[in-house]
């Protein structure tokens, strides 16, 4: 007798199960698709530390120009990017970070402490707590490393690499732009859209879906096979499903910083100073927060635990 009972409350908390924490009943969960995309270009950075060798490659993959819809409300045309570029294919893991950090101090920049919580992830997760400033320095350390023409200076005759995150606080974040480098530097807001919305260039995904998702934010059991959002904190590069460009991560884990500075409507003349773009949402966020549509602004100064980067680069 107890049986009749007993099937209908399993059947409800096998529901709730199910509505409530998806990402935990294997037979909901979508199938995680990966794709080459437009083709790859790996780098390397080799670190040596306590006596071990450590080569941390990194892979950039191919983005094309073109015109996109903008924002998440999809105004057409809306994103215009001129040239092709690459982008990475994940965001800068705590390892690429630290290797580039430690040598960076012998060619003499200077990179602000990471974490403010003093911790950082492990090696294969992204790295968190670096400030704008932190990431221009990082990206001419990088460059130099490499032997890269560096793409950020003090001066319009780009005769002084930017070095310090200092010298930005200091020259309320002045940056000369070496168009034509090929050094790494980071997207504009415009090719971090366009790079998140790509299907083939000529269909893109609507802005306010996750990145690589065809269905909308708040369509959870599919979000969470491309976001890592409402977590406890980062997760590994790649372990979900990529977008159409190969590239991973870039709705959830970490937020990720743009060069472009971020207006305000409401109070442009400060705000515009002050902030600096940042898009896709972290492993804190809500669902909302994951539209690759969405445009927030942070300031430039500020480290904080879901707040990452990605790297890119003009394409040669």
């Amino acid at each position: 007798m107890l049986m009749p009972a007993i099937v209908p409350l399993v059947l409800l908390a096998v529901f709730l199960l199910c509505f409530i924490f998806p990402q935990y009943v294997p037979f909901v969960q979508v199938k995680l698709e990966t794709f080459e995309g437009l083709g790859s270009v790996p780098y390397s950075v080799a670190s040596v530390q306590e006596g071990k060798s450590t080569d941390f490659v990194f892979i950039m993959k191919k983005a094309p120009a073109g015109v996109a819809p903008s924002g998440c409300s999809d105004i057409p045309g809306g994103t215009v990017v001129e040239r092709p570029f690459l982008i990475g294919e994940t965001e800068v893991t705590a390892g690429l970070w630290s290797a580039v950090y430690r040598q960076s101090q012998t060619l003499g920049y200077l990179i602000g402490d990471r974490d403010p919580n003093g911790k950082f992830p492990e090696p294969d997760h992204p790295a968190v707590g670096v400030s704008w400033r932190d990431t221009i320095v990082w990206c001419n350390a990088l460059s130099e490393i490499l032997k890269l023409t560096p793409v950020y200076y003090n001066d319009k005759d780009f005769k002084e690499v930017i070095r310090s995150f200092n010298t930005l606080q200091y020259s309320s974040d002045r940056v000369y732009i070496l168009s034509g480098a090929d050094g790494f530097r980071l997207p504009s807001s415009a090719e971090w859209e366009l790079a998140a919305r790509y299907i083939d260039g000529k269909k893109w995904s609507p802005g306010g879906h996750p990145s690589g998702s065809p269905h909308p934010y708040f369509s959870t059991t599919q979000t969470q096979s491309y976001a890592i959002y409402n977590d406890i904190g980062t997760q590994r590069v790649k372990t979900l499903a990529s977008n159409k460009l190969g590239i991973y991560d870039m709705s959830g884990n970490v937020w990720e910083w743009c060069f472009d500075g971020f207006e305000d409507a409401e109070n442009p003349e400060t705000d515009s100073i002050q902030k600096r773009v940042v898009r896709g949402g972290s492993w804190m966020s809500i669902p909302y927060r994951l539209q690759i549509g969405g445009k927030f602004g942070t300031l430039s100064h500020a480290r904080e635990a879901g707040q990452g980067f990605r790297l890119a680069k003009n394409a040669d």
